[in-house]
């Protein structure tokens, strides 16, 4: 199947009365780019049925990681399932998502939203859907003297007049469920600043995509708020900086069972989610550099801020890298594996492909992970770390990229298209920060640089 059959013709005309019904007069046509970043283009309601049927050509070379100036046609192809009309958004305007195709009607292979729908595609045929929860946190930050600062003084759990964000909150949470989202909890988190607003799971698609969504809401209802929120990972040295720890189990499609549940197994989790947080492990040093994509990420994953360093795992332990939630309820529809490494800079489409990759290979190699651990992990010492087994998340971004580059199982979850692009993108940012700093990383990293900001501040 080709890009531009993606769009049935059945499918034209109850968008089109969407768009009259709801009196839109522009569509705002959204792809994601390879850092994860939405660009758009917005085209007047009479061309909407052209670019569904035939898909609406753009530059792909002027989109960093996409394509090279002397091929640089490709074509954006709406995806009809994913038409809505934010309330965030100005009136008369709807958004879409899109898929993308090179000039001859194929799947363009630099699409990170294309290449998680047929990895999920090919999952399916196996008779399995993955679903993701995402745990997104972002601080509000404010200027002080030309100086970015958090915004109030409040704590984990506190509440106005410590949070002085309540009507921005309030305002993002209205426009995020009349778009759809099943809100589950809405938190301040433990920095300044810090907080977390929670949705209800979905399939990895989706999930991808309403993290776009929330991002792009809770980003633009601050603006209009006099304040700003930045998703980048650790925007204040010293204190906790901000993850997006995602949520995942995989369900049988004609049952509906959990296959990570074993009512007759420790704490419910089956063998099968054993072996696949086996392959989650086995790849976690590869992995870091598609979950913590920047050279800031590195600065939130030291020890003692409830971010991951080690490569462990263990039952409700908020210090391992892969921790087995013990919700109350019912087991198969709580039991779960959450992966605590990728921070809200990652691209969710990427993070979601490398994860399934990964952890499907740890079930179909029947790999086992060290024993659960227990203890908190950032006490250890390198003798007890050693005899366990515990290997350590890379320290910089240079060092994930190596990492990347040399695992297979990264090529073949995402393609050599994507593989390449990532790596010489990724290699280069690390590269530009290291001439910025002109000292070793060690030095510079017990600091946010202005590189940082002026890099990362707004455009995470």
């Amino acid at each position: 199947m080709v890009a531009s059959s993606l769009t049935h013709e059945d499918a034209v005309k109850p968008i089109m009365d969407l768009v009259a019904r709801h009196d839109i007069k522009y569509i705002r046509l959204i792809v994601i780019d390879p850092n994860g970043s939405p660009k758009a283009m917005l085209i007047p309601e009479y061309q909407l049925t052209d670019a569904l049927v035939n898909g609406v050509a753009f530059d792909g070379s002027s989109i960093l990681g996409f394509a090279e100036v002397n091929q640089s046609d490709l074509n954006l192809h709406p995806d009809p399932t994913t038409f809505m009309v934010p309330m965030w958004e100005t009136p008369g305007i709807a958004v879409m998502f899109c898929y993308v195709s090179n000039p001859d009607g194929s799947y363009f292979h630099g699409d990170p939203r294309g290449h998680l729908k047929r990895t999920m595609d090919e999952l399916e045929k196996e008779g399995y859907g993955f679903n993701t929860g995402p745990e997104l946190e972002y601080f509000y930050v404010t200027g002080d003297n030309g100086n970015i600062v958090p915004f109030g003084e409040g704590g984990y759990f506190d509440l106005p007049p410590l949070d002085p964000t309540e009507d921005v909150k309030l305002e993002t949470l209205i426009c995020l469920e009349a778009a759809g989202f099943q809100l589950d909890r809405v938190h301040h988190e433990a920095a300044q600043g810090q907080q977390e607003i929670n949705f209800r799971y979905s399939d990895a698609l989706k999930t991808a995509d309403n993290v776009i969504l929330y991002k792009l809401a809770v980003k633009t209802i601050a603006q209009k708020h006099d304040t700003r929120a930045t998703f980048m990972p650790k925007p204040f040295w010293g204190i906790n900086g901000s993850g997006c720890h995602m949520h995942q189990s995989i369900v049988e499609l004609d049952t509906g069972h959990n296959i990570f549940a074993d009512e007759d197994k420790e704490f419910g989790l089956s063998d099968i989610a054993r072996n696949y947080v086996g392959g989650i492990l086995k790849h976690a040093q590869a992995m870091s550099m598609v979950v913590a994509p920047l050279v800031n990420s590195y600065k939130r994953l030291i020890p003692h801020y409830e971010a991951p360093v080690y490569v462990s795992w263990g039952f409700a332990n908020r210090t391992a890298l892969v921790r087995i939630p013990l919700a109350p309820g019912e087991k198969n529809k709580v039991t779960r594996i959450e992966y605590r490494h990728p921070d809200p800079s990652s691209n969710p489409y990427l993070v979601a492909t490398v994860l399934i990759n990964s952890g499907m290979e740890g079930i179909k190699k029947k790999m086992e992970p060290p024993e659960p651990l227990s203890e908190n992990i950032y006490e250890l010492t390198k003798k007890q770390m050693k005899e366990k087994g515990v290997e350590i998340l890379p320290e910089h971004l240079g060092e994930a990229v190596e990492h990347f580059e040399s695992d297979k199982s990264m090529k073949t979850a995402l393609g050599d298209y994507l593989h390449k692009n990532m790596t010489e993108l990724k290699r280069a940012e690390y590269e530009d920060y290291m001439s910025h700093t002109g000292v070793e990383w060690a030095a510079s990293r017990p600091k946010i640089t202005s590189w940082e900001y002026e890099r990362y501040l707004t455009r995470c």
